[in-house]
């Protein structure tokens, strides 16, 4: 019986720790890249996700972009010009975060909840932050999967 215990405690712990790699224990964190443009030149920042029973929550913590400014955020899936940078691909939305406006410093907290489902496979292959005036003008930007497929 007691044989049975630590065989049980050890299938246990290997289940765990196979459910924290798919996440991390703390979530999985993805670092933002400045896109090649003149856009908040000092923004930087992350975004960590975290599976929560059937939903993930991504944080974006951001900092360097222009004091008391509005942005929009956005998960993309792979678009058309997919190829090695899922920045570039110019992908669909598949899920928007809350708008947020940076502080006087130039920092600036969002967070969105949502299904899985819109972040996983070739969805959600990589975070935006785009100025909330002008769409078009993406500052940074955070890959979350790197190859189509």
């Amino acid at each position: 019986m007691f044989g049975h215990k630590i065989v049980l405690g050890m299938a246990t712990t290997a289940l765990l720790g196979s459910c924290s790699m798919m996440m991390g224990m703390g979530g999985t964190t993805y670092t933002f890249k400045h896109n090649p443009n003149a856009a908040d030149p000092a923004a930087m920042g992350k975004a960590v996700a975290i599976r929560k029973d059937t939903m993930v929550s991504t944080t974006l913590t951001v900092s360097g972009l222009t004091p008391n400014k509005a942005y929009i955020a956005h998960y993309h899936a792979f678009g058309p010009a997919s190829s090695t940078d899922p920045c570039a691909s110019n992908g669909p939305v598949t899920l928007g975060f809350p708008s947020f406006t940076s502080d006087a410093s130039g920092n600036a907290s969002v967070t969105v909840s949502g299904d899985p489902a819109k972040i996983a496979g070739d969805m959600g292959a990589y975070i935006n932050v785009h100025y909330a005036s002008e769409p078009s003008v993406v500052p940074i930007c955070a890959p979350v999967k790197m190859t189509k497929g």
